[in-house]
């Protein structure tokens, strides 16, 4: 499966929208949001990202496409069971700076998306992998540019991915994996 959404291609989307969200950020409250409501639909996100959306004007047009494909590539990551599920954040090719930034920005964005709606669950590792995220997201970016530092955010990195997925999963199991209690006898 090679659906993988490219920072650097969509970064700059929401510049010609009526927004004040990063993609990063709008990418945090997407993945949040679809952990919390299983039936997520575009429209849903879209409103708590943008203020409205002008489709006579073919940039809106074209940046509204972009979020779609963004939309359908992420569910479709989440719901992967090979674990191919990405952070839409800036990668290696940019400063650690922008990466340690975009990275806050996305999780910000992930605890907001998980407000939008009640979380019913008492699940210890759910409740502090939201936690870290939360401290995560209060990150110093000051980031030296150092090979020591990289590998420091590639793991936390790393971790925000696999959390995302335990989160999503213990919120909202796959329908796969799910045996109905009738069936055992």
């Amino acid at each position: 499966m090679k659906n993988l959404i490219d920072y650097d291609e969509f970064k700059n989307t929401l510049h010609h929208l009526n927004t004040d969200d990063t993609i990063a950020g709008a990418h945090g409250i997407l993945c949040g949001f679809s952990c919390v409501k299983p039936d997520l639909s575009l429209d849903d996100w879209l409103n708590e990202v943008l203020v409205s959306v002008d489709f006579d004007n073919l940039n809106e047009k074209s940046a509204h496409q972009q979020l779609a494909q963004i939309y359908n590539n992420t569910l479709s990551q989440l719901g992967d069971e090979t674990l191919n599920f990405q952070l839409l954040i800036a990668d290696e090719n940019c400063k650690l700076a922008e990466q340690a930034d975009t990275l806050i920005q996305w999780c910000q964005g992930f605890l907001l998306g998980l407000g939008l709606k009640k979380i019913s669950t008492n699940d210890e590792d759910v409740l502090e992998m939201i936690k870290d995220f939360s401290e995560i997201s209060k990150l110093d970016i000051g980031v030296l540019d150092s090979e020591q530092n990289a590998q420091d955010l590639n793991e936390i990195i790393e971790f925000v991915r696999m959390g995302t997925l335990l989160i999503q999963e213990t919120l909202q199991p796959s329908k796969q994996d799910y045996i109905s209690p009738d069936t055992l006898h």
